[in-house]
């Protein structure tokens, strides 16, 4: 096991070299060598003790791998109790991706228009992956992490960004330790939104 004493994990943060975020944090891992890489690790089992950091953050990753679940398992495992994860992840209910489902006719919304994405969750699908790994979702918030310029949502732009559900191509989770069963109100940052989680599923990709 390595011993850390330091405060932030960025999990599969290699392979963006024009992204700041990629070397956001003190140890940053991934399973191939990058410049920004500082220990080459599998996000499946974390080679450090329990509760080690503050704040793990995961960016643009969690979909490609094998077992979100049990790569948040380990996520939890390795954070202390009152410390945070943050994940970003693509939308499903971006609106090129509805416009896509409605043309192409998907036979479901969150297939995977990726060939190098595994999984896609909605909002409610990834609170129950996380509710499952052992966290609950605190804050949500729509975003683009890569920016496509001022013309991304055309003369669309100004009704699209007034349902930031739908006009952003990001999405980004908080999530907290989990030590007692949540079914409440998620915060969210865009235009002071709250989403109601009355159940969750028990059951989600492995």
């Amino acid at each position: 096991m390595e011993k850390v004493g330091l405060n932030t994990l960025n999990v599969g943060c290699g392979g963006r070299p024009h992204d700041k975020a990629s070397y956001f944090g003190d140890v940053r891992i991934d399973i191939r060598r990058f410049p920004q890489v500082t220990m080459l690790m599998d996000a499946h089992s974390l080679g450090f003790k329990d509760e080690v950091f503050n704040r793990i953050v995961c960016f643009e990753a969690l979909e490609h791998l094998d077992s979100p679940v049990k790569a948040l398992k380990e996520f939890r495992r390795v954070l202390k109790d009152e410390g945070d994860v943050v994940i970003s992840v693509p939308n499903v209910w971006y609106w090129r991706r509805l416009l896509s489902f409605l043309i192409k006719k998907q036979k479901v919304l969150n297939e995977n228009p990726y060939k190098d994405h595994r999984y896609a969750w909605d909002i409610f699908e990834f609170c129950g992956l996380a509710y499952n790994a052992g966290f609950r979702v605190t804050n949500v918030k729509w975003l683009d992490w890569y920016p496509k310029g001022k013309l991304k949502l055309g003369i669309l732009e100004p009704f699209l960004r007034s349902i930031p559900q739908i006009a952003f191509i990001h999405v980004m989770f908080r999530l907290k330790r989990r030590n007692q069963r949540f079914s409440g109100k998620i915060s969210t940052s865009n235009k002071s939104l709250v989403i109601k989680i009355r159940s969750l599923p028990t059951k989600t990709q492995q």
